[in-house]
């Protein structure tokens, strides 16, 4: 078993060249997939599709030049995962959050607070004065439906708000990663 060192951060030590890793189901970021490249390791690849689904949007994303709005717990392994594979992102926990990102898109304000609030759920380098006028939501698979939508009609209405109904779809794109099966049993 892979050891955790601390929030996000996993000891690799241990492992091997030709040693067999099982991912599990959050997957593994594109750092960890590339140490196990380096050391010839059997992969095992256990991770979820509706994941993999997230990936592939915030892919998306990147290749419109969208930052990604990731609802989600930034120390969660999925979205340890996730961010892995963006080049601008902020991570929001819960509707608060969102609406802070909100409030700032439309008004801005305090810049330096901003940054300090969410220091551990943003990319580096991130300027909220210019990664926020073109957004995309995804989300940690495991967080609720409910909230998940609240957020994408918030941002939504965001960008009506600033950049007028014509303009939405240029600033603002959202696709369903939300994972059914979680919502029945629970999130983590």
């Amino acid at each position: 078993f892979i050891e955790k060192i601390g929030e996000g951060k996993k000891d690799f030590s241990k492992v091997g060249d030709g040693d067999v890793v099982i991912l599990p189901a959050f997957g593994a970021s594109f750092e960890e997939m590339t140490l196990f490249d380096s050391k010839n390791v059997d992969i095992v690849d256990t991770t979820c599709p509706w994941v993999s689904k997230v990936w592939n949007t915030v892919d998306q994303h990147q290749r419109k030049g969208l930052t990604s709005v990731i609802h989600g717990k930034y120390a969660h392994e999925e979205t340890v995962a996730t961010v892995s594979f963006c080049e601008d992102y902020i991570c929001v926990k819960d509707m608060k959050e969102a609406q802070m990102v909100a409030d700032y898109i439309i008004n801005g304000g305090d810049k330096e607070a901003f940054l300090k609030y969410f220091e551990n759920a943003i990319s580096e380098g991130f300027d909220p004065d210019t990664m926020l006028d073109k957004v995309g939501l995804a989300n940690q698979t495991t967080m609720y439906k409910k909230e998940t939508r609240a957020i994408g009609q918030l941002m939504q209405k965001t960008m009506i708000t600033k950049f007028g109904p014509v303009n939405t779809k240029e600033h603002y794109l959202e696709f369903d990663t939300i994972c059914d099966a979680t919502q029945v049993r629970g999130i983590d």
